[in-house]
């Protein structure tokens, strides 16, 4: 009866303590939500969100929030919203200075980014906002700091998540909820410095593209929980495309299983002490 007691006394402990939590999966969702069921993927979305997977839609009509409310996308993100899942809104921010694409205005005040964000709480009530195009150094960090302060006050309980691409200098992390800071192809995630300079894990996410096969997806999300990162996405587009997030992974079901695997080796010990316990009360009761 000692052992039986010292058994459960064990078990209690391991039970209490959590399980790797799951891993959220920030997805650029690039895709428009058709009206048509069978093309849009924004359904796939909701799928993984009802299966209980921490997933954050980021939502981009048109560069940012377009020039008005689009009815298709307020029912698709109506609906993966109802289903437990997040999302955020795409805005670009110019890197803070005058370093953006000639494919909108070169330059980025602090009032434009506000202004965008606004119109996503408007016209499709999110959760909050994906900063793109986020600096790296301290020059630029008054302007993220007034923005990051005012989104705070304006929209209190957002998702503020910036996307630097790379680790940014101090001050940076303290503006956002996650930051993420690697956005890179396969090979640079697994052979390249990011991994091993890793500070403030749990708070810094990862965007891996031209990933091919789902053992090489497998690795990454393996990579993810041994270094602690708090958010992933892994896909197989590429550059080459044109843009790696206009679809979602060909194996986007097995990534949502990925990301939700809690840690195997707790997961084993209480299982193997829950049915030495069984046995050992069967055989009492003989």
């Amino acid at each position: 009866m000692k052992r039986l007691k010292t058994l459960i006394a064990a078990l209690a402990l391991a039970s209490a303590a959590p399980f790797a939590s799951a891993i959220e999966i920030i997805v650029p969702a690039y895709f428009y939500p058709s009206w048509m069921p069978s093309l849009n993927e924004w359904h796939q979305l909701t799928w993984a969100a009802q299966q209980g997977a921490q997933v954050t839609a980021i939502m981009n009509p048109g560069n940012g929030p377009g020039l008005a409310s689009n009815s298709d996308y307020v029912a698709s993100v109506n609906e993966f919203r109802a289903a437990g899942g997040k999302v955020i809104g795409y805005v670009y921010t110019c890197y803070g200075v005058n370093h953006c694409t000639s494919e909108v205005p070169p330059t980025r005040s602090t009032g434009e980014v506000l202004a965008d964000a606004q119109k996503y709480a408007n016209w499709y009530g999110v959760d909050g906002v994906f900063l793109d195009e986020m600096a790296t150094l301290p020059g630029a960090l008054p302007f993220y700091q007034t923005v990051s302060n005012s989104l705070r006050a304006a929209h209190p309980g957002w998702e503020i998540v910036g996307n630097p691409g790379v680790t940014p200098t101090a001050g940076y992390t303290a503006l956002a909820n996650t930051l993420m800071s690697f956005e890179g192809s396969y090979s640079d995630f697994i052979n390249g410095s990011f991994l091993s300079g890793l500070t403030n894990a749990a708070s810094t996410g990862a965007i891996v593209h031209s990933v091919a096969t789902e053992a090489q997806m497998l690795q990454v999300m393996g990579l993810a929980r041994q270094h602690g990162l708090g958010a992933i996405y892994v896909t197989d587009g590429t550059m080459a495309s044109g843009n790696p997030y206009l679809h979602l992974p060909s194996y986007w079901t097995a990534e949502v299983a990925a990301a939700a695997v809690p840690e195997p080796a707790q997961a084993g010990m209480l299982m193997a002490g829950l049915a030495l316990m069984a046995g050992i009360v069967r055989r009492r009761r003989r």
